[in-house]
C-alpha cells in the first residue's frame, strides 16, 4: 500500500494500527474547509502509481518483464499479495471499529449489498453506451462486458489504497469478491454468446459456470476469512499481521510494473483509427462516471464508501476481458485495444472526476 502505511504495522499496547496517513487522507476528503486539498492527494498518488507503470513499461522492453516473469508475477500477485492485502484490510478494519475510531461503521450485508447496487447500475448504463453507439451485433456483448467489469483488482487496489487508505481498501475488497461472482455468473453467460455458441440456451450456458473455480477463487476465499475476522472480532497475533501487511504492501508496485508490461507492444495507430472505439473510451471513462456519480449518492450516502464507488467506476477494463473474449470466442483483438486506451486513458480521467464530483 502506498500512503495507507508509511512503514511496517505499528501497534499501541492495544494492539491496535496507528496510521497517520489515511487519517490525513480521509480528513482532506471529510473536511469542507480543506476541500481543496484532496485533488493534491490523487495527483501525487497518480503520480506514482504512472511513473511504476512506466517502469513496467520500459522494464518490458529492455526484457526484464518477459512474458514468463510477468506470467510468474501474476501468479504472485493473484495467489499471495492481494489475499494478504485483502485480509489486512478486513483486520484493520475490525481494529478501528473495536477500537470505537469508527462507530458508525456499515455492516457486512449492507456493503454487499451496496455493492451488488453497483453492479446493477454499471448493467444498465452498459445496455445504454452499447446501444447508443450501435455497436455491431458481433461485438456488443463484448462492450456490454467491458463497460460492467473494470479492473477492480488491479488497478483498483493501489489506487483506492493510495487515496482513501484502509477503510477504503476495505470497501474494495467487498466489491472484489462481488466482481468475482458477477464476472463468473453473469459475465460467462453474457459472454458466452459472443462466438459460435450463440444460440445456446441460458439454461446450458448457466450450467457451464465455473462454480468450483468461482468459489474457490483467492479472492473468494480471503474475502470469506475477511469476514469472519471482521464479524466475530477476531484479532490476530501482532506478528500475523505485520506479515499480511509486509506482503500486502507489495502489491501495488508490483500490479503497477505489471499493468505496465502488458501495454508495451501495443499499436497504437490501430487503435487510434477505431473512431467508435475511440468515441467509446470517452463515454465509458467520463460520461458513464458522472451518470454513475448522481446514481449512487441516491443510494449511499456515506463519506468514504460513495467516492470509493465512484473512484471504482473510472477504473479500466478488467484484464479478464482479453481472457474471456479469447475462451468464448469474442474480438481478443478488441478487447486488448479497449483494455490499453481505457487504461491510458484513466491516468487521466481519474484525477478530473475526483475534482468535479468532490470538490
Amino acid at each position: 500500500m502506498f500512503l495507507d502505511k508509511s512503514s511496517h504495522s505499528r501497534y499501541n499496547n492495544t494492539g491496535f494500527k496507528h496510521n497517520e496517513n489515511r487519517m490525513r487522507l480521509n480528513a482532506a476528503f471529510l473536511l469542507p474547509e480543506r476541500g481543496s486539498m484532496h485533488i493534491d492527494v490523487i495527483l501525487a498518488q497518480m503520480g506514482k502509481l504512472f511513473l511504476l507503470l512506466m517502469l513496467g513499461v520500459v522494464l518490458a522492453k529492455i526484457g526484464i518483464l518477459d512474458v514468463h516473469t510477468k506470467q510468474k508475477l501474476t501468479k504472485l500477485l493473484l495467489y499471495v499479495t492481494t489475499p494478504m492485502m485483502m485480509i489486512d484490510a478486513f483486520h484493520d478494519r475490525m481494529l478501528m471499529v473495536s477500537e470505537q475510531s469508527d462507530p458508525g461503521g456499515l455492516g457486512v450485508g449492507t456493503l454487499f449489498a451496496y455493492c451488488f447496487a453497483f453492479y446493477l447500475i454499471l448493467i444498465v448504463l452498459s445496455l445504454i453506451i452499447a446501444y447508443g453507439i450501435r455497436t455491431p451485433k458481433k461485438e456488443r456483448r463484448l462492450y456490454i462486458f467491458m463497460t460492467i467489469f473494470g479492473n477492480v483488482g488491479f488497478m483498483g487496489f493501489p489506487v483506492v489504497s493510495a487515496v482513501f487508505g484502509t477503510e477504503g481498501l476495505f470497501y474494495a475488497a467487498i466489491l472484489n469478491s462481488v466482481f468475482n461472482i458477477f464476472v463468473y455468473t453473469f459475465g460467462v453467460v453474457l459472454m458466452g454468446g459472443a462466438g459460435s455458441d450463440e444460440n445456446a440456451g441460458t439454461a446450458e450456458q448457466l450450467r457451464s459456470i465455473p462454480w468450483k473455480k468461482l468459489l474457490l477463487t483467492p479472492a473468494v476465499l480471503c474475502t470469506a476469512v475477511g469476514v469472519l475476522i471482521f464479524v466475530f472480532r477476531i484479532r490476530m497475533p501482532a506478528l500475523l499481521a505485520d506479515t499480511c501487511d509486509t506482503l500486502g504492501g507489495l502489491t501495488s508496485p508490483l500490479a503497477m510494473l505489471v499493468v505496465g508490461a502488458n501495454l508495451n507492444g501495443m499499436k497504437g495507430k490501430d487503435m487510434l483509427t477505431n473512431m467508435r472505439l475511440n468515441l467509446y473510451v470517452l463515454l465509458r471513462q467520463i460520461a458513464l462516471p458522472l451518470v454513475f456519480w448522481v446514481v449512487i449518492r441516491l443510494i449511499v450516502n456515506h463519506p468514504v464508501l460513495t467516492p470509493t464507488l465512484l473512484l471504482l467506476s473510472c477504473m479500466p477494463i478488467a484484464n479478464t476481458t482479453a481472457l474471456f473474449a479469447t475462451e468464448y470466442g469474442g474480438d481478443e483483438h478488441l478487447a486488448s485495444q479497449g483494455i490499453f486506451l481505457t487504461t491510458l486513458f484513466s491516468l487521466v480521467s481519474f484525477p478530473l472526476l475526483m475534482w468535479i464530483c468532490l470538490r
